[in-house]
């Protein structure tokens, strides 16, 4: 005689590759005006959450998104301002940079804030 279970766990909580885990921060030139400067820093948490903020240079501006995100191996699903975006990634230097490939073809490289 066996037993089983009808607990069958369907969550389907969507999965996050935790070394994408942290605070990451690029920079990247508006392709119109060479002096637009931005500093951008995301945020992944583990629970799928995050942020995205902007800031220009010289303009002193700042833009907060908040973010969801999930991913597989090589590609960040991440909803933003209600956008959903599959983003490519890299990771290297033993998981300190990060490179994004965005839909546009744009790519822009993070480095890991400790």
């Amino acid at each position: 005689m066996s037993c089983s279970s009808d607990d069958n766990d369907n969550s389907s909580a969507p999965t996050v590759n935790s070394d994408l885990v942290g605070t990451w921060v690029g920079s990247g030139v508006d392709d119109e005006d060479p002096l637009m400067v931005t500093i951008q820093t995301i945020v992944f948490n583990q629970d799928g959450t995050g942020s995205l903020t902007d800031v220009v240079v010289l303009g002193g501006e700042t833009n907060v998104s908040e973010l969801t995100w999930y991913s597989n191996a090589t590609t960040i699903f991440g909803t933003l301002e209600g956008q959903l975006d599959e983003i490519g990634y890299v990771l290297s230097e033993q998981n300190q940079q990060l490179e994004l490939t965005f839909p546009e073809g744009d790519a822009n490289i993070y480095v890991r804030l400790e």
